[in-house]
C-alpha cells in the first residue's frame, strides 16, 4: 500500500448515511444522504456522485473504510453489505472504523471524551477517546453502571441535554461526513500493513437486537 492512496469511507450508524473520499493528492470529498430517503435507495447514488466529484473511477480506489458500529442495526448492516458488494469485485483491504469514534471527531474536545449513545431497552453504547486515540474499547453498558460513573465531557447523536445530568455535553463543530473523513485519515496513517486488513468487515453490534431481546423474554 503506498503512503498516499485513494480511499472511500462509509458510515450509516446514526441518521443519514455519510461518506468521504480521501484522494491520493490529499483532497477530501464528502457527502451525506437525504434524511428522508432510506439507505437502500440513497447510499449507492451518493457514492457514485462522490466518485464523480473526486474525478475517480471505482478501479482507482486502493482502500475502503467503513463504520462497523455500534449504532442502528439497520444502518450498520447496510453499510457492511454495501462495502461487501463493492469489494466483491475490487477485493481491496477494508479499514474498520468505530462509529462512536466518528461522533467523537465531530467535536473539538482535546480532553477525555465519552461518546454515549442510546442503544434502547435500558442499554447504552459507550466509548472514550482523546485526540483521536481510544481510551476505552467500545462497549454496551446498562443505565445503573453508567450513572455510577463520574460525569465528564461527552458527545452524543441520540441523547438530549437532559438525558445525562451532570455530563458536560460538547458541541458538534463539523458534520458527520467531515468527521468520517478526519477519522479515516487518522486511521489510515496508523493502520498496519494493507495485507493485514480484512476484505470484509464484521459489524460491532455489541448488544442483541430488539427482536433477539423479545425472543429471549418469550
Amino acid at each position: 500500500m503506498p503512503d498516499a492512496c485513494n480511499l472511500l469511507a462509509l458510515d450509516a450508524a446514526y441518521g443519514p448515511a455519510c461518506a468521504a473520499i480521501l484522494r491520493a493528492d490529499g483532497a477530501c470529498f464528502r457527502a451525506e444522504t437525504p434524511a428522508d430517503r432510506p439507505h437502500s435507495r440513497a447510499i449507492m447514488p451518493m457514492l457514485e456522485r462522490l466518485l464523480a466529484d473526486a474525478g475517480l473511477d471505482w478501479r482507482e480506489l486502493r482502500l475502503l473504510a467503513a463504520g462497523i458500529g455500534p449504532g442502528s442495526f439497520t444502518g450498520v448492516r447496510m453499510a457492511a453489505a454495501i462495502i461487501a458488494g463493492i469489494n466483491a469485485s475490487l477485493k481491496l483491504p477494508v479499514l474498520p472504523l468505530s462509529s462512536l469514534a466518528v461522533t467523537a471527531w465531530r467535536t473539538d474536545c482535546r480532553d477525555a471524551l465519552h461518546v454515549i449513545e442510546d442503544a434502547r431497552a435500558g442499554l447504552y453504547w459507550l466509548g472514550c477517546y482523546r485526540n483521536g486515540e481510544t481510551l476505552e474499547p467500545d462497549a454496551s453498558i446498562e443505565r445503573k453502571p453508567l450513572s455510577a460513573r463520574r460525569p465528564g465531557r461527552m458527545a452524543s447523536e441520540t441523547l438530549g441535554e437532559r438525558d445525562l445530568p451532570g455530563w458536560q455535553r460538547q458541541p458538534f463543530v463539523r458534520t458527520r461526513a467531515e468527521a468520517l473523513g478526519l477519522l479515516a485519515r487518522h486511521a489510515m496513517e496508523r493502520m498496519p500493513r494493507a495485507d493485514a486488513l480484512p476484505r470484509f468487515i464484521t459489524p460491532a453490534y455489541l448488544c442483541p437486537s430488539q427482536a433477539e431481546r423479545n425472543a429471549a423474554r418469550a
